[in-house]
């Protein structure tokens, strides 16, 4: 039972590495114009949309790194789920829009 005793492939590894980190930074881009969608929504009192807009942020920003963030959009999505629930939502969206903020200004 032989050791490969070749050495690791480092610039393979930070190739892809940095691909990783322009996704990630892409995202973060992108992420306000979503976090605006799921407000727009709200404003129209479209609550299935906002539990859809939010649900698909949690988990896209999970997929990202943006742990904080998808937390956030969670809780956004589960008081969406609730009937007459109006002021959840939209306390959801307050620290939702705080947590992007802090988030987008760290980097």
């Amino acid at each position: 039972m032989g050791r490969d005793s070749s050495p690791p492939n480092l610039a393979g590894m930070a190739s892809i590495m940095a691909a990783d980190q322009a996704k990630v930074l892409g995202y973060a881009d992108v992420l306000a114009v979503r976090v605006d969608n799921v407000v727009a929504a709200a404003c129209r009192h479209d609550w299935a949309e906002v539990r859809q807009l939010s649900g698909h942020l949690a988990t896209v920003s999970r997929l990202t790194g943006y742990r904080a963030v998808s937390a956030m959009a969670q809780t956004v999505c589960s008081e969406a789920s609730k009937p007459e629930n109006e002021s959840g939502i939209r306390r959801g969206l307050i620290r939702l829009i705080g947590t992007c903020a802090r988030t987008i200004g760290s980097e």
